[in-house]
Order: structure tokens, then sequence, then C-alpha cells
């Protein structure tokens, strides 16, 4: 009896060892190799040289087949959890490997339009007036990709889901896994989304930006401390017009203003009549009545067409004040007008400073003239703008990368 139970921890110890172990031992010494490889793309990519990076990557793309290769050799056991995750996983990286080499492929004709060529000015360290203009110019003969590459994407984004961070520990000593693991699966959802999700928005981006046709958008800044259908109270507007990635703000002013352009007021709907005590009349700064966006701006317009400041526009975008303490919270404190805004708590209002400020300046009707008040919002979207076409990608995939591979 011993003797048969000896045998069979012996059987199970040589079968661990050649069905589990020894694989192992083979997946990670290919893991490795990948993740110096890895590490070398990043510093290729900074040294601006188009020819080095497809050369590194198609090195990495073999490097990946050898790992996918000796991981296979535990698919039998997907049937345990943590395996099937370990194959998603290796499935996922193998689909994101095709992604960046049809980018890369897609980009390589165009690389010296892009400053992507050795010995030129690199795209991320060219101003981010430029780098706009140039990416608006060059988007369109890249973009023939994007389907291929969202595809890809796709997939990945199938396994990625698959994976259950719940199963791992917090820590494993003094190694960080679970939030790690969850970690990288935001960060992939968010390039899921660009290049899954907004493929049509993608794929309009250079009519969008004027390539062909200048065009002219209004925006609409809406108070979310005050609520209204479509997200806030609208406080200011603003009118830019962009043609080949070059922006200039024609117009910026208090919502106040505008409503002050109008000669014939109509008489308020009953929803204003109802819930806006005090007023009588519809302003068009109260237009924004449904929840249902279009409805909304049909409503706007029916007011907008009466205004003597009225200009033709080809879209109309609506911020809420929100999006502003997030560009804030991460491009860092802005100077527009002379003013310096911040995400920093205010204890005025126990609110972001740029809130009170900003509020301060163009959403009360006031009976004297406030410095800075009419333009102040166009003023600080376009820096907002700016600041966050220079926000180097470098930056991102790093984190990324480091997240990932540390």
């Amino acid at each position: 009896m011993k003797k048969d139970i000896v045998v069979g921890i012996l059987v199970f110890l040589v079968l661990g060892y050649f069905l589990f172990f020894r694989p192992f031992q083979k997946i990670k010494a290919k893991a490795m190799v990948l993740v110096a490889s890895a590490k070398e793309i990043k510093t290729v990519f900074s040294k601006n040289d188009i020819d080095l990076l497809n050369s590194k990557l198609e090195n990495f793309s073999k490097q990946y087949k050898d790992f996918e290769k000796e991981a296979k050799a535990v698919y039998w056991a997907a049937f345990i959890p943590y395996i099937s995750d370990f194959k998603n996983g290796v499935e996922a990286g193998s689909y994101l490997v095709k992604s960046s080499q049809e980018a890369l492929v897609a980009i390589t004709p165009y690389a010296d339009l892009i400053g992507f060529k050795k010995g030129q000015t690199s795209f991320v360290e060219r101003s981010a007036e430029d780098r706009l203009q140039t990416a608006v110019l060059t988007l369109e003969k890249i973009l023939g990709k994007v389907d291929v590459i969202s595809a890809n994407i796709g997939e990945a984004e199938k396994r990625i889901n698959k994976i259950d961070p719940s199963r791992y520990p917090e820590k494993l000593g003094k190694t960080v896994i679970r939030s790690k693991i969850e970690n990288a699966k935001e960060q992939f959802a968010g390039l899921s989304s660009l290049f899954v999700d907004a493929k049509p928005l993608l794929k309009r981006i250079p009519e969008i930006f004027g390539k062909d046709k200048e065009k002219t958008y209004l925006i609409l800044f809406q108070n979310d401390k005050e609520l209204r259908a479509t997200g806030g109270f609208l406080t200011a507007y603003a009118v830019f017009r962009v043609q080949n990635g070059k922006i200039k703000i024609e117009r910026s002013e208090d919502i106040y203003s505008l409503d002050n352009s109008i000669s014939g007021h109509p008489t308020a709907p009953k929803e204003i009549l109802t819930y806006h005590k005090g007023v009588s009349i519809f302003n068009i700064r109260d237009s924004n009545l449904s929840p249902d966006l279009p409805t909304s701006i049909k409503l706007f317009n029916s007011l907008y067409q009466k205004s003597g400041s009225r200009v033709n526009y080809n879209g109309v975008i609506m911020l809420d004040s929100k999006i502003l303490v997030d560009m804030l919270t991460i491009f860092g404190d802005t100077d527009a007008g002379g003013v310096r805004f911040s995400a920093v708590t205010d204890k005025r209002c126990d609110c972001p400073q740029v809130l009170y400020k900003l509020f301060d300046m163009v959403d009360r009707p006031v009976n004297y003239i406030k410095e800075n008040r009419k333009g102040i919002l166009g003023d600080l979207m376009y820096a907002l703008f700016y600041k966050a076409i220079g926000f180097s990608p470098s930056k991102y995939w790093g984190t990324l990368a480091q997240q990932m591979f540390k």
C-alpha cells in the first residue's frame, strides 16, 4: 500500500515537471526576452528612425511568435481559470502585435511628412499647432489601415475582457498583482474605444479639421452646477474657425451678450414659465430644454437665427465644467486672457478655482464692465486645446509600458 502511494506521488511529480514546471520555465525565458525587446522598441521610438523601428518591431514579432509557441504547451489546461487568463492574454498580445505592424506599415510611406525620419525634427518635438496641421494633412492617407487595425484590436479586446482581476491577490509578497491587471485592462479599454468605437469619427477627422474647406464651430459652455436638460445652464459661447488644422478664435463672449443681440424674444415655453419663476421670455441661455441634444439645438437655433451676432456654422460642440476641470488636472495650471486657471480647490466656493473664476467672470449679468469677461472662455479653451495636442504620446505609452513590464 505504501509502495503504491510512493509510486503515485512520483508519477504525479514527474507529470507535474513535464506538463507544468518545464513548460513554464521555457515560457518564462521567452517572456524575459520579450520584455527586453519591448524596452528596446521604446528606446528606438525616441530616436526618430522609422527604418530602425520597423526592424525592431519585426524582430519583436518573431520573438512573440516563439513565445506564443511555447505558451501553447499549457493551453490544454485552459479549464483552470488562471491558465485560461494566461491563454487569453497571450492571444490578445498577438493581435496587438499585428495592429502595431499594420500601423507602422501605414505611416512608413509618410514618415518624412510627419518628421519620423532619422535626422529630421521629431513629430512629437514640433509645436502643437504644427503637429495638428501636419496630422490633418496626412491622417487621411494613413486611415486606410484603420479598419484592419480596429479589427485586430477588437479581437484583442474580446480576450482581455475575459480576464478576471478579482481572481488574483492584491499582492504576492511585495509585488502588486491585482491593481496592475486592473490598470492594464483600463488602459486598453481606452485604446480600444479610440480605434473601435470611435472609428467613424477617426475617419472624419481630416474633414472636421478643415482639410478641404474651412469649418466653423460654435462652442457652448454649460455650467453643470446649475443643471439643465443637456447638462447645465448655457453660460458662454465661442466661435472657432478651422482650416487645414489651423485654429483661430473669431468670437468669444458670455451668453448674456448673445441674448442681448436678439431684438425680439418670444414668450417663454411652459417649461420655463412653470419652473423658472420670474422669467417670461425665452432666452437663448435657457434653450437647452430637451435631453435630446438635436432637439435642444433646434430650439437654440430658433433664437440664434434672430441674433445680430449669428454666424453660419458647421457644427456645435457643448462642453460642461467637468471637462475644464479634468483638462486642468491633466495638463496643469493654464494662463488665458491674463488670468491663471487651476483645478485646485478654491476655499471661496469649495470648488475648483477655474469654476469660481470663470463663472464669476461670465456667468452673472452685472451693471459694470468686467475685465477680460467677453473673451475669456475662448482664450482658455484655445490654450487647453493646444496643451492637449502638445501632450507627448510617448509619455502615455511610456507609462503604460512601465506598468506592464516593471
